[in-house]
């Protein structure tokens, strides 16, 4: 295919990838718009008052809406290279522009009035970089592009890529990316425009964006404000995603509120297409979206993919999949009767009937590992038991995720991984505490190394403060957990000790002591936490709080690396 400007250069279109960072090489990632005849001392002549129009062949506009057709949005990305700034009253900073034109034949009037992308030259010294400008979605592909400057520019090459914008400073060249609205290249990202080339509500037909924020310093956090709301995200190695469902105004101007911390790349870009994929053709079986819990406790229901329920996966912890259920009455149809199957004294093992479950209490967060999951529902299929409708779905979206394994024969096995659940019901405060509760549980189901870690703590602590904790799991309606399971209370006991943070642990379990429940049912167990100020529980809390910071950069109280 031939990219022709007016004043008869020749520009080659290949297929090529040249941004790994921003997109997966494959023949619908990007078409490469290279010059290989036109080197950077070279300079087009302006065509017409400083403008410079290049246009699309029509070989390239259908390439480009066969792009559209294929992927759903597209940028055009172009490298620059300034050659001679002019400066002069009217142009201090040799200001430039970029943007699209659709119809040649007036173009000197429609220039001025068509968004464009501003920038300044003089800041780059003569090096390269990259502009990118998202084309608006439901519109016409335009007849090209146009580059309006007083200063001598060198445009390098150009390239039609899936549709992003923000920043990013990781690779050769600084690269900043447009809305389709355009805007000022002036140090922010401003994502106002970019529902032109996204969703800004998710559907069965498609999804809203995501962010991935990359960091060149992985100590200590940064805040990013999005409209107002502000997230504060602890730095690790690996680029952290954000989905704009998650926030509460995702098309705004995202600001630094510690400008010398400047993340090294903020990119606004498409979500991952199989997030609209509905498992064994079930309406509701949705695949997780991968994500940091810290986002999990806010999520607007209005942003849900499904009406009961939305489905997450722990980003850094591959496996354990998040249920955020709407109602306590819909969690129980997914998890009471396993709560029960699993955990609860005088009923393990046991399939209880829709009526003697009747008038029974689950819990009001959930935690199962891979295998007892697969050891209820095995159970189920060998004695033909008639699970409910959530159970039987419950079990689809294990076997699609790979918890549990069912072979052909139907035998149900343990994969891989943990199930976490919590309601929309909960208020905030308990959400939060639930998310840590069972996230912890998450992580010891999966990893040998802190289960070592927990019994070793476990087995040192002070008998008597731990006789208070088996008591109180013994004699509360709510938990009734079966103390003779040694896992069991190595769980619970972990757990406990990280659901909140370690300055209030001592205060938290003499509180609970003092209470009228301990008191009458636990009393001898419970004087003893009061008496010495539930030393050992503060003790152990340290100690495992200690182990987590050093391994995974998480905390008591704190399962996540982003907080709002």
């Amino acid at each position: 295919m031939i990219f022709r400007d007016f004043s008869k250069k020749a520009i080659s279109l290949l297929c090529a990838c040249i941004i790994p960072l921003l997109f997966s090489c494959s023949h619908k990632s990007s078409f490469v718009l290279d010059i290989p005849d036109f080197y950077p001392s070279e300079v087009l002549e302006s065509s017409s008052r400083g403008v410079r129009y290049f246009a699309f062949t029509s070989d390239q506009r259908g390439a480009i809406e066969n792009f559209f057709d294929a992927n759903g949005d597209a940028s055009l990305l172009i490298q620059l290279t300034p050659l001679k700034v002019r400066t002069s009253s009217l142009d201090i900073q040799g200001t430039l522009s970029f943007g699209f034109f659709y119809d040649y034949h007036e173009k000197s009037e429609e220039v001025n009035s068509l968004p464009v992308v501003t920038d300044h030259l003089q800041k780059y010294n003569g090096s390269s970089f990259a502009l990118a400008f998202c084309f608006e979605k439901n519109k016409q592909v335009p007849q090209g592009f146009f580059i309006k400057s007083a200063s001598k520019i060198s445009v390098d090459s150009a390239q039609i890529t899936r549709a992003f914008v923000g920043h990013d400073f990781s690779g050769d060249l600084p690269l900043f990316a447009f809305a389709p609205n355009g805007g000022v290249n002036n140090g922010t990202d401003d994502f106002r425009g970019a529902s032109l080339a996204f969703n800004s509500i998710n559907t069965r037909e498609g999804l809203m964006p995501k962010i991935t924020v990359k960091f060149r310093d992985t100590s200590g956090s940064q805040k990013l404000a999005f409209g107002g709301e502000v997230l504060y995200i602890r730095r690790n190695e690996e680029p952290v995603e954000i989905p704009t469902a998650a926030l509460k105004t995702p098309f705004s101007v995202v600001t630094y509120p510690d400008e010398e911390q400047y993340p090294w790349s903020v990119l606004l870009t498409a979500s991952d297409n199989n997030l609209l994929t509905f498992a064994h053709g079930r309406k509701n079986v949705l695949v997780p979206i991968k994500v940091d819990p810290g986002l999990i406790m806010k999520w607007s229901r209005n942003t849900w993919r499904g009406n009961d329920y939305e489905l997450f996966e722990w980003d850094r912890f591959p496996g354990v999949l998040f249920f955020d259920i709407s109602t306590y009455a819909v969690q129980d149809d997914f998890f009471r009767r396993l709560a029960f199957f699993v955990e609860k004294a005088g009923f393990r093992g046991r399939l209880l009937s829709d009526s003697e479950l009747n008038g029974k209490h689950g819990y009001n967060a959930h935690d199962y590992k891979a295998d007892d999951l697969a050891r209820f529902f095995e159970k189920a299929r060998i004695e033909d038991f008639p699970l409910n409708e959530k159970e039987l779905l419950l079990k689809e979206i294990l076997a699609y995720n790979g918890v549990i394994q069912i072979a052909e024969s139907g035998q149900v096995m343990a994969g891989s991984g943990a199930v976490i659940s919590i309601s929309q019901e909960s208020p905030d405060y308990l959400r939060t505490t639930f998310i840590a509760h069972e996230g912890w549980h998450g992580i010891f189901f999966i990893d040998e190394e802190f289960r070592n870690t927990v019994a070793s703590i476990y087995y040192t602590i002070d008998p008597q403060t731990l006789a208070y904790l088996r008591r109180y799991f013994q004699v509360t309606p709510s938990l009734n957990y079966d103390v003779n399971d040694d896992y069991l209370m190595k769980n619970e006991f972990m757990a406990y000790m990280l659901q909140r943070p370690v300055t209030v642990t001592a205060s938290y379990f003499v509180d609970m002591a003092k209470r009228e429940h301990s008191q009458q049912l636990a009393k001898r167990e419970a004087d003893y936490i009061i008496e010495t100020g539930a030393s050992g529980f503060d003790g152990a809390a340290r100690l495992l709080d200690e182990y987590v910071s050093d391994r995974w950069n998480l905390n008591a109280g704190r399962v996540w690396l982003i907080s709002r």
